[in-house]
């Protein structure tokens, strides 16, 4: 529990890196320089385990959706936390477990029950009160965050496509190397500064607080229960209005409040469900 705990608060803390570095530097090249310190982490994991880094299987259907939704993913949650609020988005990335629920239903064929389908239109009605699309307070640019949940769940149905024989290691490497490629891309079209005192603090920091974010993660998903560890995956919205609040100064209205609440509960109750189901079966 303390190392998925860990895990979101470095996670969150990587988004804050992030955020700030991309105040300063075009937003190609901190993607580049993220993408090449992730590259460093997970090269250097396949050759401690003696994997070979290329190969064919790069090219199965199943990594290369994995690869490709890692590359959207990556895109908008960039673009997300430059252009929206801190809070709005951290709350909108926590739809990802509802989205998996549905796309298992509707692609993958899994039986998911009638409650857990009412829990997860639930907590898009969440979602609507988080960007609320037709007011005046809608921030048009909030929808970055829903495509990068998008991406994310494109990632993660690859994730569970792929064959057991590929490592984790080896997707994330594979996942990594689309920074380097679309970093360079839009350096290209964005250009590049040498990076002040100030600005390479926060590229150290976002590439450490991500890495120690991967390995809290994996080191709880090894030693706990899932059923346990799993919940403490929101406290990720909690450390994010934190920040949000007292770092950035942001100021969630009510809508905002209550959309949130509504999301995370919607999760839980789905996780609850599926906890459930494993038991009577």
């Amino acid at each position: 529990m303390l190392y998925m705990t860990l895990s979101m608060g470095s996670f969150t803390l990587a988004d804050l890196a992030l955020k700030w570095a991309c105040e300063i530097l075009p937003t190609g090249q901190v993607m580049l320089i993220l993408g090449l310190g992730c590259c460093a982490l997970f090269w250097s994991v396949t050759q401690r385990n003696q994997e070979k880094a290329f190969s064919r299987v790069f090219f199965l259907p199943a990594v290369l959706l994995r690869t490709f939704g890692e590359a959207v993913a990556v895109i908008f949650i960039f673009l997300a936390l430059i252009h929206s609020a801190f809070t709005s988005v951290a709350a909108i990335l926590q739809t990802l477990p509802l989205l998996m629920t549905l796309i298992s239903f509707i692609f993958l064929g899994e039986k998911v029950g009638i409650h857990r389908l009412l829990a997860v239109l639930v907590g898009f009605v969440g979602v609507l009160l988080i960007i609320r699309p037709g007011l005046e307070s809608f921030d048009v640019f909030s929808l970055y965050a829903v495509l990068a949940v998008v991406g994310m769940s494109m990632r993660d149905v690859g994730s569970r496509l792929s064959p057991a024989s590929i490592s984790a290691s080896m997707l994330a490497l594979y996942g990594a190397m689309t920074f380097v490629v679309v970093g360079l891309v839009m350096m290209y079209f964005g250009g590049s500064k040498v990076p002040s005192l100030e600005a390479s603090m926060y590229l150290i920091a976002m590439i450490l607080f991500a890495s120690s974010g991967s390995y809290y993660a994996t080191k709880a998903m090894r030693i706990g229960e899932v059923s346990v560890i799993s919940p403490l995956r929101y406290t990720r919205l909690l450390f994010g209005m934190l920040v949000g609040v007292f770092i950035l100064k942001e100021q969630p209205d009510q809508y905002m409040l209550l959309g949130s609440a509504i999301v995370v509960m919607a999760g839980l109750y789905v996780l609850f469900r599926e906890q459930l189901q494993h038991k009577t079966q």
